[in-house]
């Protein structure tokens, strides 16, 4: 992660005096919304603790807010005490709140069983960001005010979700963004390991509400597993895989409800698996398609310019002479159509749609994918609107209502 300031402090001689052991370890613990939601989940995680503090000196908790939508501390339920009218900078120090309230709840919760803890806010924590409003990127961390509290606590609980802007504002990181504060905060701190605990018991090779069949996956690479989140699945937030995938820090998917490792995350693509190793859709979008005239490349730049600088955000692109293909949220529709029809640009849409997607790092450079993949599609009558492919995905655009269907056969395809 650029910028972020890496302490070996844990590594290495021992001094007399020193807050570490060679025997012991720091270790990073996340614990989503939902595994905080109520007392007895919140007692669940501070066993969970315990458990931890038995094999490690010192133990950093990062949590996100406390429930879903409807709970009181939940984020959606935060904002949807403000109008619609209220701007990004207010938004986002309304919703660091839900994950401030749950840190030092948690921390309360450590004291009173006996374990000695304090809570961070991120920014307190040294998150520094890029400033990017609700979505913001995590720029560096000072780790300073973190290695205070650890030298007289041995559990310090962070507000996940958020960091502190350039211009002093605090920032959120966008959904699921506490996995990332995790994951980096490991690098920062030069963790042991991290240890996501999750609801679900595994990382799965497909959401299993969508295909039944999905697979237990024990071990996943961290190009696979960030592959994976990018394309929809939910397990892992893609940015927390990212930065997994560039250092060295070890990444394991905990079950909340047993306390086991249910997925290890490796380094490397595994030579011993299927080369798919997943497969998952997207989010519910608008596909256009939208023809101009005169040189492509300056066409091209215009009217991504004007749609990225409203801020929608674009996927699916291909581009042939002067004609372009691309997808945005389906929320976003009617502005991205206001954007066309004042360059007076001839388009059509597809909608609603979503993206289905195959994952593997092993594909790459195998013969006769593309096939396979049509020929899935097709034996449940199924177009495939508009595909991409990178090195380790093949996407197809389909109607929504076929999505479930779409990622069945292709599950069976590539997995079963």
């Amino acid at each position: 992660m650029p910028g972020t300031e890496r302490k070996s402090f844990f590594h290495g001689a021992i001094q007399e005096g020193s807050l570490f052991t060679l025997h012991k370890k720091l270790l990073i613990a996340k614990f989503g919304g939902t595994s905080l939601s109520d007392v007895q989940k919140r007692e669940t995680a501070v066993s969970h603790c315990a458990s931890l503090l038995e094999e490690s000196e010192k133990l950093v908790v990062v949590v996100s807010a406390m429930g879903r939508s409807g709970d009181p501390y939940a984020t959606d339920t935060l904002l949807n005490l403000v109008s619609e009218d209220s701007s990004v900078y207010e938004k986002d120090r309304l919703m660091v709140c839900g994950e401030v309230i749950s840190a030092l709840v948690l921390a309360s919760a450590l004291r009173k069983s006996g374990i000695s803890a304090e809570a961070l806010t991120g920014w307190e924590a040294g998150i520094a960001t890029d400033g990017e409003t609700g979505n913001a990127r995590i720029v560096s961390i000072d780790t300073a005010r973190i290695l205070d509290v650890l030298s007289s606590h041995r559990v310090v609980v962070i507000s996940g979700f958020q960091g502190l802007s350039p211009d002093g504002y605090v920032n959120t990181l966008g959904r699921g963004g506490t996995d990332t504060s995790a994951v980096v905060l490991g690098i920062a701190l030069d963790a042991d390991e991290v240890l996501l605990y999750k609801t679900v018991d595994s990382v799965y090779t497909a959401d299993p509400v969508k295909v039944p069949s999905a697979r237990e996956l024990s071990v996943i690479s961290s190009e696979d597993l960030r592959q994976m989140a990018w394309q929809g699945a939910k397990v892992v937030h893609p940015r927390a895989a990212e930065a997994a995938q560039a250092s060295d820090i070890v990444l394991k998917v905990k079950s909340f409800r047993s306390g086991k490792v249910v997925t290890e995350v490796v380094k490397q693509p595994l030579e011993n698996t299927n080369y798919i190793v997943g497969v998952a859709s997207g989010q519910v979008v608008t596909g256009f398609t939208v023809t101009g005239s005169g040189k492509p490349s300056a066409f091209f730049a215009g009217m991504f310019r004007r749609i990225a600088d409203s801020g929608i955000s674009m996927d699916m692109f291909s581009v042939f002479k002067c004609t372009a293909a691309f997808t945005v949220p389906l929320d976003s529709t009617e502005a991205v159509k206001e954007i066309l029809d004042s360059m007076a640009l001839h388009y059509s849409t597809l909608g609603p749609c979503t993206k289905v997607s195959i994952v593997g790092a092993g594909m790459h450079g195998l013969r006769g994918v593309m096939a396979r993949f049509c020929e899935a599609l097709d034996r449940v009558d199924i177009d495939a609107l508009q595909t991409v492919d990178s090195h380790a995905t093949i996407s197809a655009l389909v109607l929504v209502e076929q999505r479930d269907t779409a990622l069945q056969e292709l599950h069976r395809e590539f997995i079963e």
